[in-house]
């Protein structure tokens, strides 16, 4: 009897025993999931630097050199002035053209300042070519390509120039591209004292709270469009992603998906696209139906061959293009060239529009030149600049 009873127990033991470990083995799978959930890896952000990470690295070696010489002359920062900056595509290459105007003062020897550009340029140890287009006793016009690759036009003048007298300070826009993986990330850009405009990706994680989180915060929201590029599959946008391969009426359905994804949703812009915006017809659904809803449409210019901001031009929707990438390369002095670049635009135009990503190196950047930025610019929602 005894033995009996010990048994009865023996077995309720292990029988107790075991439902334990189920229910840690539960617990644990559950909670694997859910941080695999939470701490899914995001996909991948701008296309533009995808076709070779040697070109991006080769230009911004000439950026370094170009910038160290004027520093070696003496050129103040304010007389070197981006006047655009165009993407481009060849053979396969996207990049970034850059034409630069330095305004040299009338102590500084121009022939000198451009000799020492030309020698800091030719001393790098990669394949590029720098081409004379014109020189006189006032001007020097320098045309760089890397491996036959055009990608700046360096334009050297003797400053006779007169700043013309602003009534306001130059006003810039600053799109936080690819939230949707990250919200303690995207609480800290927040965070910052700049009036940043937010575009969320549909169909992540933290897709609605950061929406919600930003609209709170009285930052502007769009919807980061996933439209397809030119190596889909191969590159992935993500869910909800734009096909040319759809009719108007799929387009218009994952659309309204899309859009119904992001609370308050003041505009949109492209994420990826290189295929899609290129394709005027089926841009036309898109931005057609944008304007039907109110909304505004920035082209995140990932191709050379947009046609995003013309077409929306054309329909009177309510546009802009981007102007400078922040962080294509994430080291503190790429970041602060491209920084610069959009300063300058900015002075040299009036306005000009940034987009960067929700990497921790992008926001120590935008808080090492929150004072610059808000002491001499007007930073605004992106909406402000639309047309």
């Amino acid at each position: 009897m005894v033995g009996s009873k010990n048994g009865r127990k023996g077995k309720l033991g292990l029988a107790l025993v075991g439902l334990g470990l189920v229910a840690v083995i539960v617990a644990l799978l559950i909670g694997h999931v859910l941080r695999l959930d939470k701490e899914r890896v995001p996909l991948p952000f701008e296309e533009v630097s995808a076709p070779s990470k040697q070109l991006a690295k080769d230009i911004g070696l000439i950026d370094k050199a170009i910038s160290d010489g004027f520093y070696t002359m003496g050129i103040p920062q304010e007389k070197i002035l981006f006047i655009s900056v165009l993407p481009r595509h060849k053979d396969g290459y996207n990049w970034d053209f850059y034409s630069i105007e330095a305004r040299v003062p009338h102590r500084h020897s121009l022939s000198k300042t451009g000799r020492e550009i030309r020698s800091r340029i030719s001393d790098l140890n990669i394949p590029i070519q720098i081409k004379l287009e014109r020189e006189s006793d006032n001007e020097i016009v320098y045309n760089i390509y890397r491996n036959g690759l055009y990608t700046h036009r360096l334009r050297i003048i003797v400053d006779s120039y007169e700043a013309p007298h602003r009534l306001s300070c130059p006003k810039i826009g600053i799109i936080i591209d690819d939230l949707g993986y990250d919200s303690s990330l995207a609480s800290a850009f927040m965070k910052l004292g700049l009036p940043l405009t937010f575009s969320v990706l549909p169909f992540t994680p933290y897709t609605r709270l950061i929406a919600q989180k930003a609209r709170k915060e009285g930052r502007e929201i769009m919807l980061h469009l996933p439209l397809e590029p030119i190596r889909y599959p191969g590159i992935n946008p993500g869910d909800g992603v734009l096909l040319v391969s759809m009719d108007r009426e799929m387009i218009l359905e994952v659309l309204d998906r899309n859009l119904s994804q992001i609370p308050f949703v003041a505009g949109v812009n492209n994420h990826m696209g290189s295929r899609f915006t290129e394709s005027e017809e089926k841009m036309m659904i898109v931005l057609a139906e944008l304007k039907r809803r109110g909304l505004y449409f920035i082209d995140s210019k990932t191709t050379a061959s947009s046609v995003g901001y013309k077409v929306a031009k054309k329909m009177a929707l309510r546009t802009a293009s981007r102007d400078v990438f922040l962080d294509n390369g994430l080291s503190e002095n790429a970041l602060k060239i491209q920084m610069e670049r959009l300063l300058s635009l900015s002075r040299h135009r009036g306005w000009a529009i940034g987009i960067g990503h929700p990497h921790k190196e992008t926001l120590d950047l935008l808080k090492r030149y929150q004072a610059t930025l808000n002491n001499e610019t007007e930073i605004v929602p992106v909406s402000n600049l639309v047309n």
